[in-house]
């Protein structure tokens, strides 16, 4: 994916990042959370169709069913310097864990999972670690 620098001012525009850098420079260093934006370009829930996730949920009556999807956590890690405009970078997806909770409305699945992203030279720049829980069915008791 380009780092467009349009879609980065209007992300710093939108989430009130008004930096000078971020509005005015064509090589500008995206803000940090503007990676969250990779749901628009990469399809990351397919991470819920892999064979270990599916088998994870099953194991305690949970489908891996996006609307039925809580969103946690998401946690960023820079390897080196921020990504600029102008920069094109590579999306991988990985499964991390699938781990079994109790909540108050029956089991869940909390599926541990990361983004990475890799710039044109194979190195990676930057990772995103997400925490997603996929409620039970209803009617579904631990």
């Amino acid at each position: 994916m380009p780092i467009e620098w349009g879609k980065v001012r209007e992300y710093a525009l939108a989430t009130g990042a008004g930096r000078p850098e971020y509005l005015d420079d064509p090589v500008a260093p995206v803000p940090p959370t503007f990676l969250s934006t990779v749901v628009f370009w990469d399809n990351i829930s397919r991470v819920f169709d892999l064979p270990e996730t599916r088998a994870g949920c099953e194991a305690i009556g949970v489908t891996p069913d996006v609307r039925r999807l809580l969103s946690l956590e998401q946690e960023y890690e820079f390897h080196g310097g921020l990504l600029h405009a102008g920069e094109t970078v590579t999306t991988g997806l990985r499964l991390d864990s699938v781990e079994h909770k109790n909540g108050k409305s029956g089991p869940m699945a909390m599926v541990h999972f990361t983004v990475t992203f890799t710039d044109v030279h194979g190195e990676l720049r930057a990772e995103c670690h997400y925490t997603s829980a996929l409620l039970a069915n209803p009617g579904v008791q631990a």
